[in-house]
């Protein structure tokens, strides 16, 4: 942690991007173009433009304050010195969802950061001078005390691998590891991580879980700012693996394999990190997997901001549902890299639950259009977003839960 300590945390982490003093530095950053909420020129580096609306604070509250190009001229300001931080600027810095459409969108995002990149070290900058943002609080004690985001004790961790027979990391070696998450002991997340592990047992992969001892993939401490326990559980999960000798990842949720995939970056080419959906497609195509029960649904499928546009993972869960006797994969009209967010991401439903859900209920009205039966994805925050939809809304699964059922 010594080495970790001496990073650049906030803005000096990101300054290149904020037009510092030397010409150099001025030759990089946001050219206020406004491609990054849609409402500027086409991106030169787009074949298709995609559709108008991009940026989900922004749609939503429909002032410019709220789009990425002014989250990065407030944070260049706050880096020189020229305005405080205000309750004001607060807001605009945390109703980001995180979605990535304008990392996707950004033309000059290749120099080194993009504008989500400038987000996220303003949220750091803010947690350093003024803590972390109320309603994150929870979040960040829950981290801090316990490695996980919703303060569950270790003796309440693991429970979802129960009756399952399967192998912890430690009583035994083996060179893949099933890292399940922290939404894997609730309700959104367990099924999930449960039909993940019944699949590879099925196709005879050896593998161990960690039970208990799980520590937080650290993504709600990136995305929210809380830069030093990112670095922290980083560390600890990086440690435990080669402790262990495991040289492959399969994770059950989006979110932490883009945390993962970070992850395996700092470790090295020894380890290789995969999503359920890739481990299992892979697993299908391979012949070692094979779909023999029949099921009769129309079925669309919700791609999830941080496996998405995060990962690149787009043909995998598709491979998947083809691959399902009776199974009609009927696309939205915002898919892949322009799919529209849940909402669930970057603290949002904790502090500004009426954008979590106008966001979820935008997208699932979107997903009634196509006539499906169901909706998959493979996201626990989505699943739980979409759970707030209410009445009318159509039933939310987890992708590998509904493939497990044709096993």
């Amino acid at each position: 942690m010594k080495d970790q300590a001496k990073k650049p945390l906030g803005l000096e982490r990101v300054k290149k991007w904020l037009y510092a003093k030397g010409l150099e530095e001025r030759s990089a950053g946001c050219v206020l173009c406004g491609s990054c909420y849609g409402h500027g020129p086409a991106n030169p580096y787009e074949d298709v433009p995609g559709p108008k609306e991009k940026c989900p604070p922004y749609e939503f509250y429909r002032f410019q304050r709220h789009t990425p190009k002014s989250r990065w001229l407030m944070a260049q300001r706050v880096f020189h010195g020229l305005d405080p931080i205000t309750p004001e600027l607060k807001e605009v810095v945390y109703t980001c969802t995180n979605c990535l459409m304008c990392q996707e969108l950004c033309g000059v995002r290749n120099d080194g950061y993009g504008p989500w990149d400038i987000t996220v070290a303003m949220r750091e900058e803010l947690t350093l001078k003024d803590g972390p943002l109320e309603a994150h609080r929870p979040l960040f004690e829950g981290l801090r005390e316990h490695d996980n985001p919703w303060a569950q004790p270790k003796t309440q961790r693991g429970h979802w691998a129960d009756g399952l027979g399967l192998k912890k990391l430690g009583d035994a070696t083996a060179a893949t590891l099933l890292f399940a998450g922290c939404s894997a002991d609730r309700p959104d997340g367990k099924a999930g991580a449960v039909a993940l592990a019944k699949l590879m047992k099925s196709s005879g992969v050896q593998f161990a879980v960690i039970g208990e001892a799980e520590k937080c993939c650290g993504l709600h401490a990136y995305d929210l700012g809380f830069r030093e326990e990112y670095d922290r559980l980083q560390e600890e999960n990086l440690a435990m693996i080669k402790r262990a000798a495991v040289r492959e990842v399969v994770v059950a949720c989006g979110s932490c394999q883009r945390a993962w995939r970070e992850h395996a970056k700092v470790a090295g080419s020894g380890v290789e990190v995969f999503h359920g959906a890739q481990y299992v497609a892979e697993l299908v195509q391979s012949g070692r997997l094979k779909f023999t029960q029949t099921i009769r649904k129309k079925a669309t499928y919700h791609d999830s901001c941080h496996l998405g546009r995060g990962c690149g993972v787009y043909e995998e869960p598709r491979t998947i549902l083809r691959a399902i006797p009776g199974v009609e994969l009927v696309e939205m009209a915002r898919n892949r890299r322009w799919s529209w967010c849940c909402g669930g991401g970057g603290g949002v439903p904790e502090a500004y639950p009426e954008l979590a859900k106008w966001n979820a209920d935008d997208r699932m009205r979107e997903a009634k259009e196509t006539g499906a039966d169901i909706m998959l994805t493979s996201s626990a925050l989505c699943q739980r977003s979409f759970a707030g939809c209410g009445a009318g809304a159509l039933p939310i699964q987890d992708l590998l839960e509904f493939a497990s059922q044709a096993v």
